[in-house]
């Protein structure tokens, strides 16, 4: 699921910072007309170009122009609306340099942390944090306990900064699955849409609940997500030939008496099976289910996790 585009309101033309750039081809929405010209100014509406054969400047409906044409000032608009998400954004009042509540659209509580010294024109990692069935509920509170902070603290933000997003499950009887699942992908892409969150590098943990949910998130999404962590959890063997693409690191005591080991251990041999190269596979001796707090400040588990990249999805136009 590409993260989804959605268009400013109708504003004033916005001054185009490409306009000193060489000029780009345009092509009209019917394809007969194909020119060469410097985007000068730009909206959601129309756009303003100078023709390279003549020089003249004139505006056009975006209708006008191709799909690929209109995707691209769509492009644009975004980067400019994530430009402006720390002071203007619908997120700008919840990045404040702690975790703060809020609700999606669809009705999801989460707390959000960002920093709002955060250079608006950079882009940020998204790490996503997905609890166990006890923390399930209404409270938007029981979700964070001390696993979120592992990723916050100064001493992590001053050498890796992000974004942290740490979602509540409103049932443990639904889990990260169905309409859950679903809205959360919604919020994700709704944050990465007004946030300065660099899409390929959204990265995606949890414990318990939330490993076996990382599992499934990760096959339902495998393009969403630059790479996966789940904590002593399990997943489905038969998503394996689509989890192979998706970088995993991998963690389960190996004394848990809640969520046995070999559903960790059926789950990186399915994968590697599959012909999957990108899967790690850590079982800590003597450990039982609670490993959160052993695995999450490790200094190599972030330096891995954040090298992780994704190839960027081709630009949409958007359907709304």
């Amino acid at each position: 699921m590409p993260v989804i585009l959605r268009l400013l309101p109708a504003a004033m033309l916005c001054s185009s910072v490409l306009a000193a750039n060489p000029p780009r081809g345009w092509t009209s929405s019917d394809g007969k007309s194909k020119f060469q010209g410097d985007l000068v100014e730009f909206s959601d509406k129309e756009v303003k170009i100078r023709r390279s054969s003549d020089f003249n400047q004139f505006r056009l409906p975006l209708d006008r122009l191709s799909k690929e044409d209109q995707a691209y000032i769509h492009g644009l608009l975004r980067e400019k609306r994530r430009d402006a998400g720390l002071k203007d954004g619908a997120y700008a009042g919840k990045i404040t340099g702690q975790f703060t509540k809020g609700v999606s659209k669809q009705g999801l509580n989460y707390q959000l942390w960002g920093n709002p010294k955060f250079e608006a024109t950079q882009r940020f990692p998204l790490v996503i944090w997905l609890h166990g069935s006890g923390q399930s509920g209404d409270d938007n509170e029981s979700q964070m306990g001390g696993s979120p902070r592992a990723w916050t603290s100064e001493g992590k933000q001053g050498g890796q900064p992000c974004f942290m997003l740490a979602p509540q499950c409103p049932s443990a009887d639904i889990g990260w699955k169905n309409e859950v699942a679903n809205n959360l992908l919604a919020l994700i892409a709704d944050l990465a849409d007004h946030l300065p969150i660099d899409d390929t590098r959204i990265y995606l943990t949890g414990s318990s609940m939330g490993g076996s949910g990382t599992w499934h998130l990760a096959a339902k999404y495998p393009q969403v997500f630059a790479a996966a962590v789940p904590l002593c959890g399990g997943g489905d063997p038969k998503n394996a030939e689509i989890l192979k693409t998706v970088p995993f690191w991998v963690f389960h005591g190996d004394q848990d008496d809640m969520v046995p080991v070999e559903r960790s251990r059926t789950m990186v041999a399915a994968v590697k099976a599959a012909g999957g190269e990108l899967i790690n596979y850590t079982e800590l001796a003597g450990e039982g289910h609670g490993i959160t707090g052993s695995v999450y400040p490790r200094e190599d588990l972030h330096e891995w996790m954040f090298k992780q990249k994704r190839t960027p999805a081709p630009a949409q136009t958007p359907s709304e």
